[in-house]
């Protein structure tokens, strides 16, 4: 099959190739990468806080800023929706020389009895994507880095932050999820659903890369009446509480190095 072709080898086009463009961008140890556009949007409104450069793509520019309180400095940006541009963003931002990377959203959950707006740490992924097959081995999951879901649980603990740590799964389509579907991967063990986590795993593997990603939960796939739950109405804290945590994380690896 085409997706156990896995090749630890150099590529045609590597990153550091695509990357030369940006070399007087403004980069920081740290990146803050979210999915939500309405957390950007808050972030970027903050006083002080100005562009740092950009990625660029037929899509347009990719832009990141720069927050900086309590003497530490990061880079945040939109991590776009789904595996392949979101790993091929992370290849770039990696080349321009940002070292650690905190990743959030929000993910689905396939049991209810996880309430909306509960903080999650994957600490495994089903691999129901294609983007993971070129950076690891065939396999029908892939685990967190056990160093840097230790570190981030430490943090999270320090502070106080209630979590839950469980494994995901990683689906590329979104409109496939089959009420059978989500009995297996229930049966697999995972209790949440998002597009990138696997990828994203299997990216900071191959790559050596620090990665610390966690969630927020969203709506319920209700495989027992086969109906989708929004859960809008459950969902009551401001997104920005989580980039608030990202920060919390950042503060911490920043006083560690």
């Amino acid at each position: 099959m085409l997706l156990e072709e896995f090749e630890p080898t150099t590529a045609v086009i590597e990153p550091e190739v695509v990357v030369k463009r940006h070399l007087n961008a403004e980069v920081c140890q740290t990146m803050i990468l979210t999915f939500s556009g309405e957390v950007l949007d808050q972030v970027r409104q903050m006083k002080g806080v100005r562009e740092g450069g950009a990625l660029t793509s037929l899509n347009g520019r990719h832009p990141w800023y720069v927050y900086e309180q309590d003497g530490c400095q990061v880079a945040v940006a939109l991590l776009t929706i789904g595996a392949p541009m979101a790993v091929g963003q992370l290849e770039e931002y990696k080349a321009l020389g940002f070292e650690n990377f905190i990743i959030f959203g929000t993910c689905g959950v396939l049991d209810k009895q996880i309430a909306a707006d509960k903080l999650i740490l994957p600490s495994a992924a089903l691999r129901d994507e294609g983007m993971s097959y070129h950076y690891a081995p065939s396999s029908d999951e892939i685990s967190y880095e056990p160093a840097l879901l230790s570190t981030m649980e430490k943090i999270l603990d320090k502070h106080q932050i209630e979590h839950i740590r469980t494994k995901t799964w990683t689906t590329d389509a979104f409109y496939r999820e089959t009420a059978a579907k989500v009995k297996r991967r229930m049966a697999s063990g995972a209790e949440v659903v998002e597009m990138e986590a696997a990828s994203i795993m299997a990216w900071s593997r191959f790559r050596k890369a620090k990665v610390y990603q966690f969630f927020y939960t969203a709506d319920y796939v209700d495989h027992h009446q086969e109906t989708w739950d929004t859960r809008h109405e459950e969902r009551s804290l401001n997104p920005l509480t989580f980039f608030e945590i990202a920060f919390t994380i950042a503060k911490e690896l920043h006083h560690e190095e």
